[in-house]
């Protein structure tokens, strides 16, 4: 619906012969009558810093484009906006390509690689969890994809874990690094401690997190690697980047979920994520 309004909205400038009829905002001549506005539409502190930048020809030809910043930097909000050329007329969006499948330009953002797959690599459906072991809502989403979801669609999807672990959770962020710890040396243990992070979840905490890691983990791990790792936390750049990218793709809460470029927010039931899978099969007939 939104992309509807946006197109007749853009339409509605064409027809009007407004996207070709000057070159105010291009120019920075009336960047204050835009931040005035926006002010007033956001609702806006008087003391607020506003300010518009990287104004550049649109894909859409003869409109312009640009963003607003909102706050002081580094923690400014970015608004993008495309304008008729006379800067009278805009829309604060995104402009998108509808050629482009959007749920693949959602895909490309995740890194495939340096991760470890259950479900074959040719899977039709690739699931793609954002999660965090201290959150109990995380553990609920765990038993729903565990038990009910994964066993029913068995050679049909692929899955993927990656650690989005919250700033108030304070054990969250150790137990993803000592799983990673862990996944440098043997895989199958890493997903040992992936189930029992979430199974025993009541019984880790930050004093015993590391213990409990390797307790999960089972044979097939060194322990001196594994402590050496630990403490150094080796792998907390590989978890900060799961989180960066997360936070790429609009996701700041858990447990979240990517299926096939579909956002599934929170521990939805079962037929939720079914539903979705179901018509993604059938899509790929």
């Amino acid at each position: 619906m939104q992309l509807r309004r946006f197109a007749l909205a853009l339409s509605s400038l064409a027809v009007l012969g407004l996207l070709g009829a000057g070159t105010a905002v291009a120019q920075g001549a009336d960047t204050d009558s835009l931040i005035k506005y926006y002010r007033k539409k956001a609702q806006l502190s008087p003391s607020t810093p506003v300010s518009v930048s990287a104004v550049t020809d649109s894909p859409i030809a003869g409109a312009k484009q640009g963003t607003l910043s909102v706050g002081t930097a580094p923690r400014d909000k970015k608004v993008t906006f495309t304008s008729s050329a006379d800067g009278r007329y805009v829309i604060f969006a995104d402009v998108e390509d509808i050629t482009i499948d959007p749920a693949k330009a959602v895909m490309d953002k995740i890194s495939v690689t340096d991760v470890e797959w259950k479900g074959p690599a040719d899977a039709a459906v690739t699931i793609v969890e954002y999660s965090d072991f201290q959150c109990p809502f995380c553990a609920k989403g765990y038993k729903i994809l565990e038990e009910e979801v994964l066993p029913a669609y068995e050679g049909k999807v692929r899955f993927a874990y990656k650690h989005l672990p919250l700033p108030f959770h304070n054990w969250a962020e150790p137990g993803s690094i000592a799983m990673e710890c862990v996944r440098q040396q043997n895989a199958e243990a890493s997903w040992r401690v992936y189930d029992e992070m979430f199974k025993q979840q009541k019984a880790v905490n930050l004093q015993n997190v590391k213990e409990k890691a390797l307790e999960f983990a089972g044979d097939g791990v060194d322990k001196a690697k594994y402590d050496t790792c630990f403490d150094n936390k080796e792998t907390v750049q590989a978890v900060r980047a799961q989180k960066a990218e997360a936070a790429s793709l609009g996701i700041t809460g858990t447990p979240s979920f990517v299926v096939n470029g579909r956002l599934v927010k929170g521990a939805q039931p079962a037929a939720k994520f079914k539903a979705i899978i179901d018509d993604e099969l059938a899509s790929a007939k």
